[in-house]
């Protein structure tokens, strides 16, 4: 096909010049008989032209061929507009000259044939392949406003061009050839190749028929030089058109590309539950998908920069994350953290985050790209797991507690029975054991009533509770873990403390959990030096502080920022829900809690809650 259309454009273009009386025009007035053998040998060499250039197109430019990349294009107007008549015309003038055909030289034969034919494919060929390679189909998708624009941009080209090669004087400023360039480019810019190539071949026509004519700048010289000056301009003009509109309409159909492939990319993303996002560090913008706008409670309209992101961030987290990001960009490896942010009305969520520097080769950070996932309602039923295990396993050591007053009880009411069985009763040592399973009995009791509020549903009920009495009950509890560990109990209870408002239940939860923490950081210390400490003081500000220290490995750099956060852990066996479940009852009873190593070896946790119930 490409060979029949270069076929045409140079047919054509000989008709043309003929109307300005070019050289090639008067050759085509011969006699009969040359005339007849000068075209069939100018069929041979305008089809070795054809040949050249369809085959290097053909072996190029993916088919179907189109005008719509720049190279395209380029290839094009290289090897078929240019390479391959510049090549042919060698030897057509060269049998035009020696069958002595015309009164011209060699080289103007040849300058007639390889304009003439490069300007027959500039305006021809791209105007046919572009609106023809789809068939007709596409002229019905056609919007009324883009017809209307088409039609106004023909209308306008017209115009301009009967001023500009009609009606001014062949005098007139040469400058004014240009006129119909803003027109050309509106073509180039709004319909891609077909409109460019239609622009062409319109302008083409408006200055060939007013010059052969005698109107306009190109009828002042003789019909050769007219004829020449006319092939210039118009081959001038044509070519950075036909690279300007591949330019736009690549550029466009790139977008349009990339825009389905973000919509691609969203849609996956939105039914994993994924936000996108991307920073631009150069200019602090970040763009965010809707869904991450969501999770992280941003306008869809909100601007957002790196203040925004830094601000969602739960001030206790925005180290942990920094130093996350500073690893990534040194190591320019993906990082994943999981971290708390603040939503609007101050509720805290868990996000999971992945992301990637992306750098150039001296190291500069060009963006940061990355995936957030909204884990806070898993959070929320891992860590009410996690609650229920805690209870279960705080349910187990009361049952070791419990057991004990039971035990009392059997025994003393076994030994009275055989007082009485022996017929010798001492009432005094009777009612040292009636003193005894009274006693017992109360304990269990307590224990049972603790059971009964550790498992009742609904809001903690605080009350009055007396630190003091909650670490003996908990070291009486824990003894037989002391025992398994081989680790020895020590208290440091400061006298007369005031009464604070809290849940026994969960400041007994507490304890136990630093002190199991306490027994696990010692399974590689020397048995004689395996020790609990558990203290209690008042602080100068009104306030109570409890505190655990054991003589274990202490506590690593690493995991010094990430104590209390849930799920993580230095246990190839823990969850990392201890400590997250002691901050957070420490809190809610408007209290605070730390740990930090100790110098003589270990690590020490303590917690401060307000004495009074103001404070709450």
């Amino acid at each position: 096909m490409a060979a029949q259309l270069y076929s045409a454009g140079g047919a054509s273009f000989d008709a043309r010049t003929h109307l300005v009386g070019g050289t090639a025009g008067r050759i085509s007035c011969a006699s009969g008989g040359a005339t007849g053998e000068r075209r069939s040998s100018n069929d041979d060499f305008l089809l070795v032209r054809q040949q050249f250039g369809a085959g290097c197109i053909r072996y190029l430019i993916d088919r179907p061929v189109r005008f719509d990349r720049l190279r395209n294009v380029g290839i094009f107007c290289f090897f078929a507009a240019f390479l391959g008549p510049f090549l042919s015309s060698f030897l057509d003038s060269a049998f035009v000259v020696f069958n002595h055909w015309g009164q011209d030289s060699y080289w103007q034969v040849w300058r007639i044939r390889f304009t003439s034919n490069v300007l027959a494919a500039l305006t021809l060929v791209p105007f046919i392949v572009s609106w023809t390679a789809e068939g007709i189909a596409w002229l019905g998708q056609i919007r009324r406003p883009r017809i209307f624009e088409a039609g106004l941009l023909l209308l306008s080209l017209l115009l301009v061009g009967t001023i500009a090669f009609y009606k001014l004087a062949p005098t007139a400023d040469a400058a004014l050839l240009y006129l119909p360039l803003p027109i050309l480019i509106w073509a180039a810019v709004r319909f891609g190749s077909r409109g460019a190539s239609a622009v062409i071949c319109t302008l083409t026509f408006l200055t060939i028929w007013s010059a052969g004519h005698g109107h306009g700048p190109f009828s002042t010289r003789s019909a050769e030089e007219n004829g020449l000056s006319i092939q210039m301009f118009l081959i001038v003009m044509s070519v950075p058109l036909l690279f300007l509109a591949s330019v736009i309409e690549e550029r466009g159909k790139g977008e349009a590309t990339l825009r389905e492939r973000e919509e691609r990319i969203s849609l996956a993303a939105e039914s994993a539950n994924l936000a996108l996002w991307v920073y631009d560090p150069e200019k602090n913008v970040a763009w965010m998908s809707e869904k991450g706008r969501a999770i992280y409670g941003f306008g869809s309209e909100e601007l957002l920069s790196r203040d925004s992101l830094v601000t969602c961030v739960h001030p206790d987290e925005r180290q942990v994350v920094r130093n996350a990001f500073d690893r990534a960009r040194a190591s320019s490896e993906t990082f994943e953290i999981e971290h708390r942010i603040l939503k609007p009305g101050g509720k805290t969520g868990w996000v999971m985050t992945r992301g990637r520097c992306l750098c150039d080769e001296q190291g500069k950070l060009l963006k940061l790209i990355g995936v957030t996932i909204d884990v806070t309602a898993k959070k929320q039923v891992d860590l009410q797991l996690q609650v229920h295990r805690q209870e279960i396993a705080h349910l187990s050591r009361v049952a070791h507690e419990l057991n004990q007053p039971l035990s009392g009880i059997t025994t003393n009411a076994s030994a009275g029975q055989r007082f009485i069985d022996r017929g010798d009763v001492d009432l005094g040592e009777l009612r040292d054991l009636l003193t005894d399973i009274v006693a017992d009995g109360r304990r269990a009791g307590d224990v049972i009533r603790g059971i009964q509020s550790m498992v009742k549903k609904g809001a903690p009920v605080r009350q009055r509770v007396n630190l003091n009495d909650l670490v003996v009950n908990v070291v009486r509890m824990v003894n037989p873990d002391a025992v398994l560990h081989s680790c020895e109990l020590q208290t440091l209870l400061e006298a007369n403390l005031p009464a604070i408002e809290a849940d026994p239940i969960q400041l007994q939860q507490v304890l136990l959990n630093l002190v199991i923490n306490a027994f696990d950081a010692m399974r590689d210390t020397p048995l004689d030096r395996r020790r609990v400490v558990i203290a209690t003081e008042r602080n100068g500000d009104g306030a109570i502080c409890a505190s655990v220290r054991d003589y274990g490995v202490g506590i690593s750099e690493e995991a010094r920022d990430r104590l209390f956060e849930h799920f993580f852990t230095t246990k190839a066996e823990g969850l990392g829900m201890g400590l997250g479940i002691v901050r957070s009852i420490v809190e809610s009873h408007a209290g605070t809690v730390a740990g930090e190593n100790v110098a003589s070896g270990g690590a020490q946790f303590h917690f401060t809650l307000p004495a009074s119930a103001a404070a709450l």
